[in-house]
């Protein structure tokens, strides 16, 4: 598999990573334990966790198999912090106790004592950014976190941050993680300049579109597939209405036509994207993830390419 560098940084990601979405609910240790085998073996070492994923149990699912069948360093954590459960459902929030508290029940949980990147969840208006951005420092600074970055930020938010660590010489960011696909290009208008302008690398989230992009809920919907469970059938309908569904289509189609996957497809036009430094691929069976890491992800003819973009750009949502 081939590594990038994540943004202007020396920390070397693989092409395609692992999201934990579903582990230790949907998907069972055993299959975990093979994925993460499966990535190593394909030359990939990133994954990405979050304390919410699978309620919780995606971190337990993580600490337990660095605890007894991997060695932490050979892999690349993307932990997400600002971010929990509680009884009146997910909170959000920036401030130094809560960032502080949801980092160290995360290293805790998944038995390691820092992680790679910490991605600040969302952003937080109730609480000062400067108090949030001197404490995603200080973490730098006590290496429970070896880089920063954000997720689900917009990026003016991101520019004021990152110009806020700068002018204060504080720990700067190296990525920002957004949902990114043939389906979902939004992220192309204003956080991709932002993104080449600050050095940040492009985390792709759902680079498949909840697994719509594989071509799979062409005719029908798989009745173990994510679309068929109620709590993840939402991430799934809205790449189901007509217009996603005649890129799909089409992008099925134009693999046809050079022999390879739509899966391949989606990916390689993703990575083919200069401002993208890895796609987190959300797999839910150690099958589904040995077939994506197994891919031989090769560049797509600049023909083929042209096409391709010009049939999904009318889903590029512009502010008006």
């Amino acid at each position: 598999m081939k590594q990038n560098k994540l943004g202007n940084s020396g920390l070397s990601v693989g092409a395609i990573g692992l999201g934990t979405l579903t582990w230790g609910r949907d998907t069972e240790i055993d299959d975990a334990r093979r994925m993460l085998g499966s990535l190593l073996d394909a030359g990939g070492n990133t994954i990405d966790v979050s304390p919410i994923y699978a309620g919780g149990s995606a971190e337990q699912t993580v600490g337990e198999l660095f605890a007894s069948h991997f060695s932490r360093e050979d892999f690349v954590v993307m932990a997400h912090a600002g971010i929990s459960y509680s009884p009146n459902g997910i909170i959000h929030a920036n401030g130094r106790g809560h960032l502080s508290s949801s980092l160290n029940n995360t290293l805790r949980t998944m038995n390691t004592d820092y992680v790679d990147v910490l991605m600040l969840a969302s952003p937080d208006p109730t609480t000062p950014f400067e108090e949030t951005l001197d404490t995603l420092a200080q973490f730098v600074r006590d290496g429970k976190a070896r880089y920063l970055g954000f997720a689900h930020h917009p990026a003016w938010l991101v520019a004021k941050y990152t110009q806020y660590l700068r002018d204060y010489r504080l720990p700067t960011p190296i990525t920002i993680g957004l949902e990114y696909s043939l389906l979902n290009r939004n992220a192309e208008y204003e956080h991709f300049p932002m993104a080449t302008d600050a050095g940040l690398g492009v985390v792709s989230y759902s680079p498949l579109a909840a697994g719509v992009l594989t071509g799979k809920y062409r005719n029908t919907i798989p009745p173990t597939s994510r679309a068929a469970t109620k709590h993840l059938s939402g991430m799934v309908d809205p790449y189901l209405e007509d217009a996603p569904r005649r890129i799909t289509e089409a992008i099925s189609k134009a693999a046809d036509g050079l022999g390879r996957t739509p899966s391949d497809i989606a990916l390689a036009w993703a990575l083919q994207q200069p401002e993208v430094s890895t796609v987190m691929c959300g797999a839910r069976t150690a099958s589904q993830a040995d077939q994506l890491l197994s891919l031989e992800i090769i560049e797509i003819p600049q023909q083929v390419a042209d096409v391709i973009d010009e049939i999904s750009m009318p889903l590029i949502e512009y502010p008006s």
